[in-house]
C-alpha cells in the first residue's frame, strides 16, 4: 500500500513558506507604514516608495529570479530567499532614517521573491499535471493563512505598549534565518529524480488514463502537452495578454497591501481593528482560492479567471466609498472573493498553457511588467492622498483600469501548436494534430 504522495506534503510545505513570506511581508506592510508614520512621522509617498522600490527591482530581477530557479532548483533558491529576507528584517529593526528603510526593504522583497511563491509554484508545476490548479491553490492558502493569522498578531506586536516595530522585525528575522535550512532540506524539485510521476500515479494508472483519455477524444493528452522555450511563449499572444491582465489585477492588491490599514486608521480605528478587517479579507480569499482551484480543473481556466477578475476590481472600487465597519466588511468579502478565486489560476493556466520546460523563466520575465504596475499604483494613490487628503479619486481611477484585467484573461486563448522552431518540429507537429 502506497503511503502519501510526496506531492501533497510539498504542498502543506508550500503553504508553511507562503504563510511566513505572506504575513509579515505582503500581507504586513499596511502595518509597517503605519507604525513608522507613527513613530518617525515619515510621509505616505515616501513610505510608499519602499514598497514600490521593492517592486522595481523585482520587475528588474524577476526574469534573473525565474532562470536561477529553473537552473538551480527551488531547494537552492529558498535557502537563499530566506536567508536574505531574514537579513533584511534585522537590518530593518535597526532603521533610523529612509535610506536604511528602503536598503533594508529591497533585502526584504528581493528575498522572498526568490524565496517563496516562485520556486514553490515551480515544484509543484512538476510534481502535478491533472491536479495542478487544486495543488496550486490549496498551497496559496498560505498568503492567505498569513494575512489572516499572522497579521492581527504583528499589529498587536508592532504597538508600542507591546513589542514595537524594531523588536518585532528583529524577531521576525531571526525566524526567517533559523528555518532557512529545514524548509528547503524538505523540498524536492522533481518526481521523476525520485522515481515517481506527477500526480502520484503509477505507471499502470498512467497508461490507463491516457488510455481513457485517448478512447473519448479528449485534448488533454499529458504525452501531448506542449513545453515552450521562454523564446516560443513570448511569440504566442496568450502570454501577454496573461501578463498584462495579471499586471493590471495585481496592482489593485499591491495598491492595498500599502493603503487599505493607514485608509481604515485614517476614519478612526485603531491599528488593531483595521487588522482583523484585512483578516475578514483573507479568510474569505482563503476559502474562494480553493473553489478557484477546484473550478480550474473543470472549466477553461481564461473564462473562470475572467469572473474573479471582475469580481475583484468590483471590490476594489466599494473601496472607495468604506464609511464605517459595515461598508469595510461588504468590502472584505467581496474583494477576498474575486482575489482568493483569481490567485491560484493565473499560476496555473501558465503551467497548463506553456508546460513545465522553462515555466519559471516563463513566469519571471511575465512578472517584469506586473512589479512595473505594483510599483506605480500605490505610488500613485500616495501622492493623490498627500496631495488631496483622500484615496476615493485614486481608487475609483485604478479600479476602472483593474476591470480591463477580466477582459485580457477573456481572450487568452490556450496555444495549441509551438511556434516554428526547428528542435522542436516535431512536437509542434504531433501538437497540430490534436
Amino acid at each position: 500500500m502506497r503511503g502519501l504522495f510526496y506531492g501533497w506534503k510539498l504542498v502543506g510545505l508550500s503553504l508553511l513558506v507562503m504563510a511566513l513570506a505572506g504575513g509579515p511581508v505582503w500581507n504586513g506592510v499596511g502595518v509597517w507604514v503605519t507604525a513608522l508614520e507613527e513613530h518617525f512621522g515619515w510621509s505616505r509617498a515616501a513610505l510608499a516608495g519602499a514598497f514600490s522600490m521593492a517592486q522595481f527591482q523585482g520587475s528588474l530581477v524577476g526574469p534573473i529570479m525565474g532562470y536561477l530557479i529553473d537552473k538551480l532548483g527551488t531547494r537552492r533558491m529558498v535557502l537563499i530567499g530566506f536567508s536574505i529576507a531574514g537579513l533584511g528584517f534585522i537590518i530593518f529593526s535597526r532603521t533610523t532614517n529612509l535610506p536604511t528603510f528602503y536598503f533594508s526593504y529591497f533585502l526584504i522583497m528581493m528575498g522572498v521573491t526568490g524565496g517563496s511563491w516562485l520556486p514553490m509554484m515551480t515544484a509543484l508545476n512538476k510534481w502535478f499535471h491533472t491536479k495542478r490548479g487544486s495543488a496550486m491553490g490549496i498551497a496559496g492558502e498560505g498568503s492567505f493563512l498569513g494575512g489572516l493569522v499572522l497579521l492581527p498578531i504583528l499589529a498587536w506586536a508592532v504597538t508600542p505598549s507591546n513589542y514595537g516595530w524594531s523588536v518585532t522585525a528583529q524577531w521576525i528575522g531571526i525566524v526567517f534565518m533559523v528555518s532557512a535550512w529545514p524548509i528547503s532540506w524538505l523540498i524536492r524539485d522533481d518526481p521523476i529524480e525520485y522515481g515517481q510521476l506527477p500526480d502520484g500515479e503509477s505507471a499502470t494508472e498512467r497508461e490507463d488514463r491516457l488510455r481513457d483519455e485517448r478512447t473519448a477524444n479528449e485534448n488533454k493528452v499529458a504525452d501531448d502537452r506542449l513545453n515552450f522555450t521562454a523564446r516560443q511563449a513570448l511569440r504566442t499572444q496568450a502570454f501577454w495578454f496573461i501578463t498584462f491582465g495579471h499586471s493590471l489585477s495585481s496592482m489593485l492588491i499591491a495598491t492595498l497591501t500599502v493603503h487599505l490599514v493607514p485608509l481604515l486608521t485614517d476614519q478612526g480605528m485603531s491599528l488593531q481593528t483595521a487588522a482583523y478587517v484585512w483578516a475578514v479579507m483573507m479568510a474569505v480569499g482563503a476559502v474562494f482560492q480553493l473553489i478557484g482551484g477546484y473550478m480550474s480543473d473543470r472549466f477553461p481556466r481564461n473564462k473562470v479567471l475572467f469572473g474573479f477578475a471582475a469580481l475583484q476590481a468590483g471590490g476594489f472600487i466599494l473601496a472607495a466609498f468604506i464609511q464605517g465597519m459595515p461598508m469595510a466588511m461588504l468590502f472584505a468579502i467581496i474583494y477576498g472573493a474575486g482575489f482568493g478565486g483569481r490567485v491560484p489560476i493565473t499560476t496555473a493556466i501558465r503551467g497548463d498553457y506553456f508546460g513545465e520546460k522553462a515555466f519559471a523563466t516563463i513566469t519571471g520575465i511575465s512578472m517584469a511588467p506586473l512589479y512595473f504596475f505594483m510599483l506605480v499604483a500605490p505610488l500613485f494613490a500616495a501622492f493623490m492622498f498627500d496631495s488631496s487628503g483622500s484615496y476615493t479619486t485614486s481608487f475609483l481611477i485604478l479600479g476602472a483600469l483593474g476591470s480591463l484585467s477580466g477582459v485580457l484573461f477573456l481572450f487568452a486563448k490556450k496555444p495549441t501548436s509551438l511556434p516554428e522552431d526547428r528542435h522542436a518540429a516535431p512536437v509542434a507537429s504531433l501538437a497540430s494534430s490534436d
